[in-house]
């Protein structure tokens, strides 16, 4: 039996969330749930556009559906170190 491990699965899981977050139409709500566990939530939003092309590719944010607020989010410029990195250690939490 062959096995992944957890990363490649979450490093599949963040690239596949991305590219629905980019086929979202532009003016809707751009967040794509990863995510729920319990009364959180692990979401991928569209990070603000800048004037240059290396600027953040997207945030993830970790929000509490009790408070209706976000309790941690952060800025990814890449899918591996930033998105799964961020992802894994708010699965942690």
């Amino acid at each position: 039996m062959c096995k992944t491990p957890d990363n490649t699965f979450n490093k599949l899981r963040i690239t596949r969330a991305y590219i629905k977050l980019l086929c979202l139409p532009e003016g809707d709500a751009r967040i794509i749930s990863l995510v729920q566990i319990g009364n959180y939530e692990i979401r991928m939003l569209e990070a603000s556009k800048a004037d240059t092309a290396d600027g953040p590719l997207f945030l993830i944010e970790l929000f509490d559906h009790d408070a209706q607020s976000s309790v941690d989010s952060c800025i990814c410029d890449d899918i591996e170190e930033g998105g799964v990195a961020t992802f894994e250690d708010f699965i942690s939490r």
